[in-house]
């Protein structure tokens, strides 16, 4: 049940990705420049790209364990 270290590797930068995107989507004030009130049509956008990025990325850690070469 062990992963070569090319799949390992993988992995981890996929799930870095997604820890970053579910950081964002929490936390979307770290979107934003201090003082810019107007952006918040731009926040709106960018958080709904990281759900969707976040929602790729959980798609593709499960394609990844069901593909896995044992």
């Amino acid at each position: 049940m062990s992963m070569s270290n090319r799949s390992q590797f993988g992995v981890i930068l996929i799930l870095i990705a997604f820890i970053i995107s579910i950081a964002f989507s929490l936390n979307p004030e770290a979107l934003l420049r201090g003082g810019y009130d107007l952006a918040i049509d731009g926040l709106v956008v960018s958080r709904t790209l990281m759900i969707i990025f976040s929602l790729y990325l959980l798609v593709k850690i499960g394609d990844l364990f069901i593909n896995r070469k044992d």
